[in-house]
């Protein structure tokens, strides 16, 4: 243990001694948001180098940072255009096409975050003292669902798990749906005093008409609320806010868009640095530090959920993350001192599993330029790390792997996503917190859940330059198994089947389209269906369940400026 704080001490010394910046504090962009597409075309076409995937969601300031850094590269870029290559007259119509799409994702982006890239010089213009939006955005949302919730087992013999989902509307941060009518109305709100501080809202308030005796849920919500302190590349964070670890989409299999935002303390680097002297070989790193209360609804009442990840990019061509999580202590937990709980958390101490619930993390995230910027990721995440290697991969890992191709038409009008995963029979669950790694009985991973595999694609089209149409399709297979399992203090010892149960099959498809009617108001429509055999692994038990939604998202405008800093 003694050696361990100094080591985390020379670490976080090496991180801001190294080379800074002058960053102002920023405020939160939800991993829903257009800019993440935007950004990955950018980053396709050659223009962005430094960007982290597996770290997310970013802050306005370092959307800003990949924008301004896609600027300098511009003009290499557009280049290309002029030169004279000899080609004919079709190829340098597609190339013209490229570069048009571009240029229109770039304006679009410049725009929106005007005043951050003029904090940053990438632009030219005035740095008002306090800064903001009393209402950024407007968000009116009405959903049908007709969906049972697809149930876990509550405890298979690896554990307990406290949890359920709608597969139509997961990964959704954490939004409550009843079988029925869902009617939403959420709101932005953000400011930033000075260079070092910002506060951010988003409450949401809800109606619903459920069906079937369901109860509903007519509430306020508070999506977002949170302060911040940034210096440098330092950013402590205080409030609920989300956490979207991973390569996909909505995150990865530690951090998901699937439960709501977390109750934390957040220390970070905001955007990604180089370690000084001969450490800037490494390339650049990122890393993060929280520290959040799970609630009264853990089995162990506000129990702490501590988590840590450290990215590095040595190189344009592969992203490689490390990321370990802790549940521990809560009213009535398993005995532990605060200063056994930060051995613990470092893995010194000599405690059992039975003291905390543990999950390690790796990914990898190669990307191919040549290739349109197509992206191979592969994620592995062990429920605790037992000794006995016949256990660890059969009953500790469950994976992801996927492709992504932000380019799938050359000029990425087109983009395309297909993964597989499969998650272990001990995933998300612990014998001893029984709630497993959920929060308000969301899965706070993967919303599939454990025992269960899935292959997917997500395709997107820019059907025009203001209207974008997505189609995506699932294939998942769920077993609802219990097993005798045996257990020491280090863990699984052995397994064997106990109950046989009807394996759950569903086949779910869905297609969106967004349609941006100017730089303000958008509207979206929605329409989903998932056919189940086996619901909820019950013999015969089949049905066809379906989803019909549509919203707008008015955003206001321009943003409120007082004083001035510089």
């Amino acid at each position: 243990m003694k050696r361990i704080l100094p080591l985390l001490a020379c670490l976080l010394l090496l991180a801001f001694w190294g080379e800074q910046v002058e960053a102002y504090s920023s405020v939160t962009v939800s991993i829903e948001d257009p800019a993440y597409r935007r950004i990955d075309k950018l980053v396709a076409h050659g223009l962005i180098k430094t960007q982290m995937i597996g770290q997310r969601p970013y802050v306005r300031a370092e959307i800003a940072r990949l924008v301004a850094e896609a600027m300098k590269n511009y003009p290499d870029f557009a280049a290309r255009f002029q030169e004279d290559t000899g080609q004919g007259f079709s190829e340098s119509a597609r190339q013209l096409k490229d570069k048009i799409y571009v240029d229109k994702v770039l304006k679009v982006l410049k725009a929106e975050y005007r005043d951050e890239l003029i904090q940053q010089g990438a632009i030219e213009g005035r740095v008002p003292a306090v800064q903001g939006q009393i209402i950024d955005e407007l968000r009116w949302d009405f959903a049908y669902l007709d969906q049972e919730p697809m149930t876990f087992p509550v405890d298979n013999g690896f554990g307990g798990i406290d949890a359920q989902t709608r597969p139509l509307v997961e990964n959704r941060g954490g939004r409550h749906y009843v079988d029925g009518v869902n009617l939403g109305i959420e709101t932005s709100h953000w400011f930033r005093f000075g260079k070092y501080f910002s506060v951010q809202a988003e409450p949401r308030f809800q109606i619903q008409v459920a069906q079937d005796g369901e109860p509903d849920e007519n509430q306020v919500f508070m999506q977002r609320l949170s302060g911040r302190f940034t210096w440098g590349k330092l950013d402590l964070q205080i409030g609920r806010d989300s956490v979207n670890w991973g390569p996909s989409a909505e995150g990865g299999l530690t951090f998901s868009n699937n439960a709501r935002s977390l109750d934390f303390i957040k220390l970070s680097s905001v955007s990604p640095f180089r370690y000084p002297f001969l450490f800037k070989k490494f390339g650049i790193s990122q890393w993060n530090l929280v520290v959040a209360n799970l609630g009264p609804e853990q089995r162990f009442k506000d129990s702490w959920l501590i988590a840590y990840k450290n990215s590095m990019r040595s190189s344009p061509y592969l992203e490689i993350g490390f990321s370990q999580t802790l549940v521990m202590r809560g009213d009535g937990s398993p005995d532990m001192g605060f200063g056994s709980a930060i051995g613990e958390f470092f893995g010194v101490g000599g405690h059992s599993q039975s003291s905390s619930n543990r999950n390690m993390d790796f990914e990898f995230i190669g990307s191919i330029p040549p290739w349109w910027g197509m992206q191979v990721y592969a994620e592995l995440n062990f429920e605790d790390f037992d000794r006995d290697f016949s256990v660890l991969f059969r009953d500790d890992l469950s994976w992801t792997a996927g492709v992504y191709m932000p380019r799938a038409t050359r000029s990425g009008s087109m983009d395309l996503r297909l993964e597989y995963r499969r998650l272990s029979a001990r995933y998300g669950r612990h014998p001893i917190f029984t709630s497993g790694v959920s929060e308000n009985d969301f899965l706070i991973g993967d919303p599939l859940g454990p025992n269960a595999q899935s292959l997917r694609a997500l395709l997107r089209y820019d059907f025009r330059p203001d209207t974008l149409v997505d189609f995506g399709l699932r294939l998942a297979r769920r077993s609802g198994d219990l097993y005798e399992v045996d257990f020491d203090s280090n863990g699984v010892t052995g397994r064997q089947d106990a109950v046989d149960r009807p394996a759950e099959s569903r086949l779910r498809t869905w297609i969106g389209v967004r349609h941006e009617f100017d730089s303000h108001l958008t509207a979206r429509f929605g329409f989903g269906w998932e056919g189940v055999r086996n619901l909820n692994f019950v013999a015969g038990d089949d049905a066809n369940q379906w989803l019909a939604e549509a919203g707008f998202t008015y955003r206001f405008g321009p943003e409120l400026g007082i004083g001035r800093s510089r």
